[in-house]
């Protein structure tokens, strides 16, 4: 039964992402598209366990070209943009690397979730912000807590809805995979 509650849950998490910032995606995949055919660098990063959607987005099978895991933001230009992903929009850590990100120039993607009453730190220092609307787990158990909290694979989500955004862009530009 958890198993069918989780699913279900985790589906209506990635209808969301798709109703709620359809525009927000198209709009971050033209920012992809523009760097990349502009001689830039499309860098990844993620706090804590969401270093795996960095780690997918620059060595899965299905990547964008000129892309990378960002090591050092001395290496950032306006040419390049970052996507930062984080659990809570509140992440003061998050904000303030995004905070230095966006002092070199580049474009600033966040991905988090946003959660009532809480400061939008990260949201504030970016210029593109995704909600997953992951703020607790999704099945609840026998005592009431929440548990299933899939934070990797809505951000996995959002990752693959702006590599096939972003292919489909740079293809009617004429670029080849």
């Amino acid at each position: 039964m958890m198993m069918k509650i989780f699913t279900t849950q985790l589906m209506g998490k990635f209808k969301l992402i798709q109703d709620n910032h359809e525009m927000v995606i198209e709009d971050i995949s033209r920012l992809f598209a523009q760097t990349i055919n502009g001689g830039g660098t499309v860098y990844f990063n993620g706090e804590h366990e969401l270093q795996g959607a960095a780690l997918e987005a620059v060595y899965g099978s299905e990547k964008l070209p000129s892309c990378s895991i960002l090591h050092d933001p001395s290496d950032l230009t306006e040419k390049d943009c970052v996507i930062l992903f984080s659990r809570f929009n509140d992440d003061q850590n998050a904000a303030d690397r995004a905070s230095v990100y966006k002092e070199t120039g580049a474009a600033v993607v966040g991905v988090s979730a946003t959660r009532k009453d809480a400061l939008p730190a990260l949201e504030e220092n970016v210029h593109f912000h995704i909600n997953t609307g992951l703020t607790s787990g999704l099945v609840p158990n026998d005592d009431g807590e929440r548990v299933g909290y899939p934070s990797l694979l809505t951000c996995l989500y959002v990752y693959h809805a702006l590599y096939l955004t972003t292919r489909e862009i740079l293809e009617e530009h004429g670029y080849e995979f």
